[in-house]
Formats: C-alpha cells, structure tokens, sequence
C-alpha cells in the first residue's frame, strides 16, 4: 500500500484570488515546488482533494477547471514532480452533497483507485474542513498552511517527511 498526502489546491498550492478559473491566472505559492520535491522523494503520492462550488454556481464550468489542473501539472513540470490525479465536488456547500470536504467519500475513492494506506496519509489545506476532512478520513494528520507552525507548504512537507506527529489533531480541532 502507498502513502499519500491529499492537498487542498486552491491557496495550498496555487494562489487564489476567489473561484480561480483562468489556468494563465494560475501562480504556485511558496515552497510548494520544493515541499511536493521532498515529499515525492519520501514516497508519499500526491492527490488533489478539493471544493469546487464555483462549478455548481455556475462561475465557471468543469472544463475550465480541468484547465487549470493542467497549468498547475504545466508549472511542476520542469521541477520533475506532478499532481498524480485531481478529485473534486462540483457542489454548491447548500446542496448537502456526500463528497464535499469534510466528507472523507473523495480520500476514500482516491485510496481504492491507487492503493493507498490512509491511516499512513496526510492531508494539507487552508482551511479547517481540511483538518477535519483529515480526521473523518483516519488520516495520520492535517495540516494547515498559513499557520503556525506551518508557515509555508514546505514547512508542513518537513513536518510530514520529518515523521509526522499523530497527536497533530487535538481534541480541539477534533470537535
């Protein structure tokens, strides 16, 4: 079985300016070429687990955001690394879908279509839904970037790689 980490894209990986759809539009955020380097080269696959209502709002279609998955695997490229597959929920947050984060349904299809260990895995993002979409899904962790102690995706990649720490998700952010 492999490990992965699920990331959030959107101000994980890529900037976002609010339901970012224009794949020329699209910038890596920093450390993000030398945290997914470090992160491959420790085994760990990297997946895409994202909200994307700007779809079932109608702001852009599912096309467009194809686009800019293909600008952002455009971009790491020449770095010698790649986002191995990319699931999303199209659904608005009013639609009470069952794959929206912080349901675990993506992490789970994303494990049995690459034989992936969660209980070995992690998940970055910015936001709270990806702490707990890490503790629904029996992840090692979760990480947030943008906070402390995690300033940077390379930050939480040292962590990661580091050995990680499964007491990461406190009683706190667990409820």
């Amino acid at each position: 079985m492999r490990r992965a980490v699920f990331l959030d894209r959107d101000n994980t990986l890529i900037y976002d300016p609010g339901f970012i759809h224009e794949p020329e539009k699209v910038r890596l955020l920093e450390g993000v070429v030398e945290g997914l380097k470090l992160l491959k080269e420790a085994g760990f696959l990297p997946v895409v687990i994202s909200n994307q209502s700007g779809i079932g709002r109608g702001y852009f279609t599912e096309r467009e955001f194809w686009a800019v998955n293909a600008r952002l695997n455009k971009l790491l490229a020449p770095h010698g690394v790649q986002i191995e597959d990319f699931f999303f929920c199209p659904h608005r947050p009013d639609e009470n879908c069952d794959c929206r984060k912080p349901s675990p349904r993506l992490v789970f299809e994303a494990a049995r279509k690459w034989g992936i260990d969660i209980s070995e895995s992690f998940v970055i993002g910015d936001r709270d839904s990806d702490l707990m979409l890490a503790f629904n899904a029996g992840c090692r962790g979760g990480l947030i970037v943008g906070r402390e102690p995690f300033k940077t995706f390379l930050d939480a990649a040292r962590f990661i790689v580091g050995g990680g720490d499964e007491a990461l998700l406190s009683d706190k952010d667990k409820a």
